[in-house]
């Protein structure tokens, strides 16, 4: 199965944004590869939906990666990978508690800073620093409705050659 994802470079530092299907496939890949440090798992409302970002380093070369995933605000999940990095249990839970995104197959996706009554993740940008909600606050719309699709190959102009055929 090839992975829905697209690769960027940022100084010393590869970037992975990856389909939410296929974050935990990818960071298989990663720990295979050597990655064996998680240096800060995070989340983000973009206004659109949740990011959850990774960041993973190989301790014998100091390479850098940064795996991210966007998810939906109305279903957001991602893959744990605590058993992959046992460290990342607390970060993961921290982002469940501060934005509501849920970590399938984390062994205790609970609340860590706030009370277990809570309702509401606090920086979710729908709340205003109090956790009110913000009046008439809307999504914004989803940049790109399916982003792991190629685009297709542009038509001919008029007057340029098309399959098998010559210019007019």
């Amino acid at each position: 199965m090839e992975l829905r994802l697209k690769q960027e470079r940022l100084f010393d530092e590869d970037i992975y944004t990856v389909h939410p299907e296929d974050y935990r496939a990818l960071c298989e890949k990663l720990k295979a590869d050597g990655f064996d440090f998680p240096r800060a798992v995070s989340g983000i409302d973009t206004g659109y939906g949740l990011r959850v970002t990774l960041h993973l380093t190989r301790l014998h070369d100091r390479a850098k990666v940064t795996v991210r995933t966007d998810v939906r605000y109305e279903n957001p999940v991602v893959a744990s990978v605590t058993d992959l990095w046992p460290g990342v249990e607390w970060y993961e839970r921290e982002a469940y508690d501060m934005l509501g995104v849920r970590f399938s197959g984390h062994p205790d996706l609970r609340r860590i800073l706030l009370e277990d009554e809570w309702e509401l993740h606090p920086l979710l940008k729908r709340y205003d620093t109090g956790g009110y909600p913000i009046p008439g606050w809307e999504p914004k719309a989803w940049p790109d409705p399916d982003p792991w699709t190629p685009p297709p190959p542009p038509e001919p102009e008029a007057g340029e050659a098309g399959e098998g055929g010559e210019a007019s």
